[in-house]
This record gives C-alpha cells, sequence and structure tokens, in this order.
C-alpha cells in the first residue's frame, strides 16, 4: 500500500500510530452499533476476536506495508462484511494470521490449535485434513484464511479457509481427499457426477478455496467455493441448480441486475456448503465482485441497493454502512469489493469491504 492511501474508512477517527488490532476494534464496533441496539454478547465478541490476533497487529499498519495480503483487495490483512436479511444483520471479519518477527509471514494451522487451547473449539475435523493442505503459497496468494462471525450465542462463529492449490496433490485430488476423510465422499461424487454429465469443465470452474466451521455442532459446513472464469450466467445457473432451494434463474438475474452486460474483470464464485447427512448442498451461495467490475462505490452501492430491494430487505442499514466506508462521495472510494446472496426464501445478502479500494 502506497503512503498516500487511507487505510480506514471514511469519518472514522483511530489515533495515530493506527495498528491492526485499533482497526478491527473499531470497525467491528462501528458495524455493531450501525446494526442495532447495544448487545453485551457482541461487545464480548469483539473483545475476544480483537485478543486472539497476534503480535503483527500491534505493530503500526505502515510496518506491513511491504506484505500483500490475499484477503483484502488492497493488500490488507483484514476484510469486514455485514450480513443482512429481512429480520436484521450480522457482523463478520475475515483476516490472516501473520507470524513474526518481520518479515511478516503467514502462521499457519498453529492459529487453530490456540482456540483449542484458548476456548476449548473442537478442531477435530481441521487435524483430520490439515496436511493435505500443507504448503507454501506463491507471494500474493495464501495458505490459510480465518474468519469470524459475531453472533448471539457465547463465542463467535470461527471459520478456516484453506488453498487447495499448494499442497502436495492436484487441487481437485486435495479437496476429493477432505470431503472423504470428512465423512463426505458421498457429496463429492454427487457433485462430480452432476456437473460431468453435462457440458461442465473443471478447467474454467476452479475451486478457489475449501472452507469449514470449527467446532463440533450438527449444521457446522464444510464449503467449497467455486470460481468461474469465462463463464456466462447459464454455466453459474447450472451449479445453482443443484441446491434444494433453488429458484429458476434467479442467480442469472442478479448477475444481471449487478453487470448489465458480461462479466469483464473479475469472475463470480459460486459457494457450496455441505453437512452431514446431506447428499446435496445445504445452500449455495453466489458471490459477486464489485471492486473492480463496478467504476466506484456509487456504482457499487446503486446496485446493491437494487438487489436488496429486489429481495425484499430494507436498504436502510446498508445506506448507512455505505456512507460510514465510503464518506460523503462514494464516487470518490472503491472499499466496497463483493456482494454474496443466498436462501432465496429468506434471503442473506452481504456486503464486503476493504479499509481502501484496489491497488491502482
Amino acid at each position: 500500500m502506497s503512503a498516500d492511501r487511507a487505510r480506514t474508512w471514511a469519518n472514522i477517527h483511530i489515533d495515530p500510530p493506527p495498528t491492526y488490532r485499533n482497526i478491527v476494534a473499531t470497525h467491528l464496533e462501528l458495524l455493531r452499533r450501525a446494526i442495532g441496539p447495544t448487545d453485551d454478547a457482541a461487545v464480548r465478541q469483539i473483545e475476544l476476536v480483537c485478543s486472539l490476533l497476534g503480535a503483527w497487529a500491534d505493530e503500526p499498519v505502515e510496518q506491513l506495508d511491504h506484505y500483500r495480503s490475499f484477503v483484502g483487495n488492497d493488500g490488507s490483512p483484514v476484510e469486514f462484511s455485514v450480513a443482512m436479511t429481512r429480520s436484521g444483520a450480522a457482523a463478520r471479519l475475515l483476516f490472516e494470521q501473520l507470524g513474526g518477527p518481520p518479515p511478516w509471514r503467514q502462521e499457519g494451522a498453529g492459529f487453530v490449535e490456540r482456540l483449542h487451547e484458548t476456548l476449548g473449539l473442537d478442531v477435530g475435523r481441521f487435524r483430520r485434513i490439515a496436511d493435505l493442505f500443507d504448503g507454501t503459497p506463491p507471494p500474493g496468494s495464501f495458505s490459510m484464511m480465518y474468519g469470524a462471525a459475531l453472533t448471539t450465542d457465547d463465542l463467535p462463529l470461527f471459520k478456516v479457509y484453506l488453498n487447495p492449490a499448494i499442497g502436495p496433490m492436484r487441487p481437485l485430488r486435495t479437496v476429493g481427499a477432505a470431503m472423504e476423510r470428512l465423512g463426505l465422499s458421498a457429496q463429492w461424487s454427487h457433485l462430480n457426477e452432476y456437473l460431468e454429465g453435462g457440458t461442465f469443465d473443471w478447467t474454467h470452474h476452479e475451486i478457489g478455496f475449501f472452507a469449514m466451521d470449527l467446532g463440533a455442532f450438527p449444521d457446522a459446513r464444510v464449503k467449497l467455493y467455486i470460481r468461474h472464469t469465462g463463464c456466462g450466467p447459464d454455466e453459474i445457473e447450472r451449479i445453482a441448480m443443484l441446491a434444494p432451494d433453488h429458484q429458476p434463474d434467479l442467480f442469472t438475474k442478479i448477475l444481471g441486475r449487478l453487470y448489465n452486460g458480461p462479466i469483464a474483470v473479475k469472475a463470480p464464485v459460486s459457494c457450496l456448503s455441505f453437512v452431514e447427512g446431506r447428499v446435496a448442498p445445504a445452500t449455495i451461495t453466489l458471490h459477486c465482485p464489485l471492486d473492480t467490475n463496478a467504476a466506484d462505490d456509487a456504482e457499487a452501492g446503486a446496485r446493491v441497493t437494487d438487489v436488496l430491494e429486489m429481495s425484499g430487505i430494507a436498504p436502510d442499514l446498508f445506506g448507512t454502512l455505505t456512507s460510514a466506508i465510503s464518506g460523503a462521495d462514494p464516487a470518490g472510494g472503491r472499499r466496497l469489493s463483493w456482494m454474496s446472496y443466498k436462501r432465496p426464501a429468506d434471503p442473506v445478502v452481504t456486503v464486503y469491504a476493504g479499509l481502501d479500494g484496489s491497488a491502482r
């Protein structure tokens, strides 16, 4: 990140020198306040998440300028998001855990083990597959990313995102082996049989992330993120048809509202969520890149508002958040990075935002 680029959202003041720990705390608190009345559980969860970040998060952000993270479009190791429904909203954080001392590097599985030691979180499923994803990512890529979603429970929902391209096997073999070890071989076979029975081509539908919820609970998910490079809406719709709640042409309609033509720069992603006991994906989420497919936050915000209204979700909260993220002149920023949509019967629209726009 260059020295003249913003590192915090508009309308938020952080005493210098800013660190990623106080950036995370400030932004999660802003999201919490925007979402609704004071929630003591959310306050405690924000404190917990911030306490788990390593020593890297206490360095002035300038000390990490040489390190480019995969997490944020601007290279920051953090990204924020808000999942909005007709009845409420929830804040989340995506981050990369770095080890030290400098030069900073990705820590790997140590953070998962600390979650087990500190919080008593069951990480048995992760341990079953960790060796499959053991490798060194090239610069600008990643080995592991982590998610923390604020909840109404005692703890946030922690998630881990793994890179199937860095392990000892080819990505598809890595994913297949991981699904088998997790007792999901039937789900993997069903997916392959369905897709290869038509015109599907894995070379144009790359599995970019393999993700899982951390913890032992009945609905814990395993998620495959499929990047659709050079694909049209029909091919994306074909994958959406796997979901039990699929509505014909819905994803096609959303893509049309967001892009008004071919998707020219960055490809959409489908996320297939699997749970034990169900062969078909429990849900399929469409992730749509805003930056760099939209010129600026004003254009991206207008398109997201259109999808929210189509989904029956009041856009007021999104308007408040956009003002905080982009400031008085959204046409001057590119911080809104992605939008996702899932669960048509009771839609969830999630908006993702970085500390700044994509690298210029």
